[in-house]
């Protein structure tokens, strides 16, 4: 049994305005894809990440769990971080563990 949290959030520094998250699974960025498309703004998709748009941020998904937001403090930045996982985990875009 994996008894790792399922993440955590990390301010990597407060001068750049950005947090993350760092999941326990893997996303699926091509399942990502298609389940933000739907009704989310996809602004890139590389084999290394996918950015979009969720809350009116921009947002980078990375294949090893690195969820990223920019231009947020952590009062804004961690309620949103917590959106974007939860909605992650409801459509399945998590590798299982």
């Amino acid at each position: 049994m994996d008894d790792r949290p399922e993440h955590i959030i990390l301010a990597p520094c407060t001068t750049s305005r950005t947090m993350e998250m760092r999941t326990k699974n893997k996303i699926l960025l091509e399942k990502s894809e298609a389940a933000l498309a739907q009704d989310h703004e996809v602004l890139a998709r590389t084999p290394v990440f996918l950015s979009f748009l969720h809350g009116g941020k921009q947002f980078s998904l990375y294949e090893s769990g690195k969820i990223v937001i920019k231009d947020a403090d952590a009062k804004e930045g961690k309620p949103l971080l917590l959106e974007v996982f939860a909605l992650l985990k409801t459509r399945g875009c998590f590798a299982e563990s």
